[in-house]
């Protein structure tokens, strides 16, 4: 299999054993890291569609889900 390296051709059948190991791994890593940015990609979708999701819902039901935080009272000795 012929492949480009440093903008030069190599045969990978001529490789040395770490030769075809090194290139072996180095195909992996880059499809892993294909795998990677597609799956980073799917989950910035996911993410924007839930956020949209959850406002949606907040201000449906804006009083219900309201915090009623304590006021702060002075304490007593």
């Amino acid at each position: 299999m012929n492949f480009k390296f440093n903008d030069k051709d190599y045969d990978s059948d001529k490789l040395s054993n770490n030769g075809k190991l090194y290139f072996g791994k180095l195909q992996n890593i880059n499809a892993k890291e294909q795998q990677l940015t597609l799956e980073a990609q799917d989950l910035a979708i996911l993410k924007v569609k839930y956020t949209e999701l959850l406002k949606a819902e907040l201000s449906e039901n804006k009083e219900e889900h309201k915090i009623n935080y304590p006021k702060d009272e002075p304490k007593e000795n």
